[in-house]
């Protein structure tokens, strides 16, 4: 059986979503996630703006983990 292809979303897709999931405003996700608001904004900025900038693969995987263990502790 062939393994499952991970769906690519965007980074804003992704923190969104983790915002939403956790349900954290801007602030408290950055307050969680242990970045200032700042930095946040300019991973949530749109892809095509000169306020974007890339989150390091270490913070996906951060908040991957922050979101497997929110699933579980239900």
């Amino acid at each position: 059986m062939a393994a499952k292809k991970p769906v690519a979303v965007s980074q804003q897709e992704f923190l969104r979503d983790a915002m939403q999931r956790l349900k954290l405003t801007r602030a408290g996700f950055a307050k969680r996630i242990s970045v200032p608001e700042k930095t946040l904004d300019k991973w949530l900025a749109p892809a095509n703006t000169a306020d974007f900038r890339n989150m390091p693969d270490v913070v996906w995987a951060y908040i991957r983990e922050i979101l497997d263990w929110d699933v579980n502790r239900s």
